[in-house]
């Protein structure tokens, strides 16, 4: 028998991208599936059409439809992953989670399609950074309606706003956070499970910024997104006056944190940055926080934000009398692993 059908040359097809987002080589998916590398090498180039009896074991090993291994690759739609984590990830991690998210932008796509306008723009910092990362934030935060004070609920405002934001594990790594927004696509956010909340909101506001302001790397991003987030999160005019009541000590950036609803860490630093504090206090209290514990696990336990736009639309679309493996056709997924994913109450 044939390994393949028939020539075919119509591109890139998912099949590549749905194996490195489970985490395969081709050899481990040949030796896995019987199907020789040789010919999954072209096939993933959409070099030749496999026939029904090897497809049917790749859609075995990979556990994805038939549908989407075959479905060509729409390079317009390849998103760049801009992601926040403490170190630089080993290039074999930061290509399962680009597939990954590749992947999800089709689940998104199929799930959520018109049903939410996308009411977030772009707004790219100009090449001479005339503009500056902190003004970027007063806009989106106008944007999204939020004027004066903290964002109290960031998770609900992005949804609002057309934006998906996924919560669950990133793999061992333990990322933050991911973000992508290709062309004529909706962005979506990807925040690790395991982020304690005032940390997943500066996290989400990191990749706000990039999906903002950063269509392509460049070496100042982090930098940026990082003056994006504490504008966004603790905007000067308001927090500069909190900061000024009374002397800058931990116990009270612990009651701040409950209005802001950011780290103590947080705060410290942008009372520094706002030149609440001297330098030398900056270093005392970072060495206070470091001997009480405080850079693991912080006082003062804020309320979790849950996400739940995806989960509301396949609810309602279920309500409307729609079936689980049409909603899950609709997303790429089988059904077992859409119920998985998509099928659980948002609380």
């Amino acid at each position: 028998m044939a390994d393949f059908a028939s020539e075919d040359r119509t591109g890139r097809v998912m099949l590549g991208t749905v194996r490195v987002a489970r985490g395969l080589t081709q050899a481990q998916l040949a030796k896995a599936s019987g199907v020789s590398q040789a010919v999954l090498s072209k096939a993933e180039s959409g070099l030749v059409s496999l026939d029904e009896s090897r497809l049917a074991e790749l859609v075995d090993v990979l556990r994805a439809p038939a549908s989407l291994l075959t479905l060509p690759v729409d390079e317009g739609a390849v998103p760049y992953v801009f992601h926040r984590k403490r170190s630089t990830l080993p290039l074999s991690v930061a290509n399962r989670l680009r597939a990954e998210l590749e992947w999800l932008h089709l689940q998104v796509t199929g799930v959520v399609a018109g049903e939410v306008q996308v009411g977030l723009a772009r707004h790219p910092l100009p090449p001479d950074r005339f503009e500056t990362p902190e003004e970027v934030a007063r806009e989106v935060r106008a944007s999204l309606g939020v004027t004066t004070g903290p964002v109290m609920d960031l998770v609900a405002a992005l949804e609002a706003a057309g934006v998906v934001v996924i919560k669950r594990s990133l793999g061992p790594e333990r990322i933050d956070a991911m973000v992508s927004w290709p062309e004529a696509h909706r962005p979506v956010v990807l925040l690790g499970d395991h982020i304690p909340p005032d940390r997943q909101r500066f996290s989400l506001a990191h990749e706000l910024a990039h999906a903002v302001m950063h269509q392509v790397p460049s070496e100042s991003q982090e930098v940026e997104a990082d003056r994006f987030a504490a504008e966004f999160l603790m905007p000067a005019r308001d927090v500069r006056e909190d900061l000024s009541r009374g002397p800058v000590t931990v116990p009270s950036l612990a009651q701040l944190k409950s209005k802001w609803r950011v780290s103590i860490a947080a705060l410290l630093r942008r009372a520094w940055d706002l030149d609440s504090i001297s330098d030398g206090r900056y270093r005392q209290l970072n060495i206070e926080l470091s001997r009480a514990g405080y850079r693991s696990i912080e006082p003062v336990v804020l309320v979790d934000e849950v996400p739940s736009l995806m989960w509301d639309l396949v609810s309602k679309r279920l309500e409307h009398g729609e079936s689980v493996a049409d909603i899950a056709r609709d997303a790429f997924l089988n059904e077992e692993e859409f119920a998985d994913l998509y099928l659980r109450s948002a609380a």
